[in-house]
């Protein structure tokens, strides 16, 4: 099975479309949040999520829109309460098992707060960080949140991130997305360059 990985879309609609192009081959499409920005919100994105049926999960800007109180996006006439309404139904992290992979999902690490203020940023050389994640109950663990493409294994779990489909910081100017093989625990990431 492939499992099409996405994160850090951050209302950016035609990045979005661009990455949900490159997962067509997947059986099944993951998002590890940041789906909106702290001051943006996107009905289209949802909306485009929703009908591709992307399982996913809140970042911490998501977060801040819907926990921080007299939030001015919630109010925004632009905002159809509905979507509203989808993002917060989302779950603040996922757990699923395909062909025997025992999956864990989280947008920055497994001890994010609820509120979205503190998001540890797990980086590739976050040695304490990656140890911690070892006592995750996991085969494989997905993050988000650095816009940074990775891939670590430790002593029980493959960690990858597929970096931000909509805004990379790892030196490149290309988007990128990711697929996991769960009959191998391969990992392709999907490189783009944003239409204009």
């Amino acid at each position: 099975m492939k499992i099409g990985l996405v994160s850090d879309i951050h209302c950016h609609l035609d990045a979005l479309e661009q990455a949900l192009d490159l997962l067509d081959d997947c059986d099944d499409v993951l998002c590890a949040g940041d789906i909106v920005y702290q001051y943006r919100f996107s009905n289209d994105v949802l909306a485009l999520l929703d009908k591709r049926g992307v399982r996913s999960i809140l970042g911490n800007h998501d977060k801040i829109v819907l926990y921080h109180p007299n939030h001015p996006i919630r109010t925004s006439p632009s905002i159809d309460p509905a979507w509203l309404t989808y993002l917060g139904g989302l779950p603040k992290d996922l757990s699923l098992t395909r062909d025997g992979v025992r999956l864990r999902m989280f947008h920055g690490s497994p001890w994010d707060d609820d509120l979205g203020r503190v998001t540890p940023y797990i980086y590739p050389q976050s040695r304490e960080d990656l140890r911690r994640l070892e006592e995750v109950e996991a085969d494989v663990i997905v993050l988000g949140h650095t816009h940074v493409p990775f891939l670590h294994q430790t002593r029980h779990a493959l960690i990858v991130n597929p970096g931000s489909c909509s805004e990379p910081r790892d030196g490149t100017l290309e988007p990128c997305c990711a697929v996991l093989n769960t009959t191998n625990l391969d990992v392709e990431f999907r490189r783009f360059t944003l239409a204009s």
